[in-house]
């Protein structure tokens, strides 16, 4: 069976269930109690339909300001910083270094997506963000929910799909095609973390 560096190197994207990642179940209780005390107005762009509560804003957020919105704004700095606390301590970024295969690990952007039923978000990939995106880590935060698979591109021949549960967590390369399916029924909630 392939590690997740070999599956990251050749594929682009992996799911880590619980366990095999560095987050605990009672650090994955903590962040869906903080994470559903974010302010989650709307997402990004006409293909996306979403809330999006932010946990840490990337300076360099070239997508937003070429396309003419407003810079996002951390409206709950004291939560976000418990959040961040958690998913980017020094044993998890210590973990996701050794995992892709760096010596440092840095969160550039963080955020909460929240998806209703017939809520999606549009094929993209992170580089459209911020070219300097590495990795993407998200975070599963619910199972009550249908639909909304996270769908990778692999090749073009070879399209995935990936449900993230709660305490799942799938790790993507910044340059993978990606989107989320229509959620069919209940919330799909994923915190996601931007890495460099």
């Amino acid at each position: 069976m392939s590690s997740p560096k070999e599956l990251l190197r050749d594929e682009g994207v992996v799911l880590l269930r619980e366990g095999d990642h560095p987050y605990s179940p009672e650090e994955i209780n903590d962040l869906i109690a903080l994470c559903q005390k974010l302010p989650r107005p709307g997402g990004i762009g006409q293909e996306n339909r979403l809330g999006v509560g932010r946990i840490l804003v990337d300076p360099v957020d070239i997508a937003r300001g070429e396309r003419g919105y407003a810079p996002a704004t951390v409206e709950a700095p004291e939560i976000a910083q418990l959040i961040l606390d958690i998913v980017a301590s020094e044993r998890a970024m210590a973990y996701w270094a050794d995992c892709f295969g760096q010596e440092e690990v840095i969160v550039r952007r963080a955020q909460t997506n929240f998806l209703h039923e017939g809520d999606q978000v549009g094929w993209h990939d992170d580089h459209e963000a911020n070219p300097e995106y590495m990795f993407s880590i998200v975070v599963g935060l619910t199972n009550e929910y249908t639909g909304g698979e996270f769908l990778a591109q692999i090749t073009p021949d070879d399209q995935r799909r990936f449900r993230v549960n709660r305490g799942d967590v799938l790790i993507a390369r910044a340059a993978l095609q990606h989107a989320v399916d229509v959620v069919e029924s209940g919330q799909r909630i994923s915190l996601v973390l931007f890495t460099a």
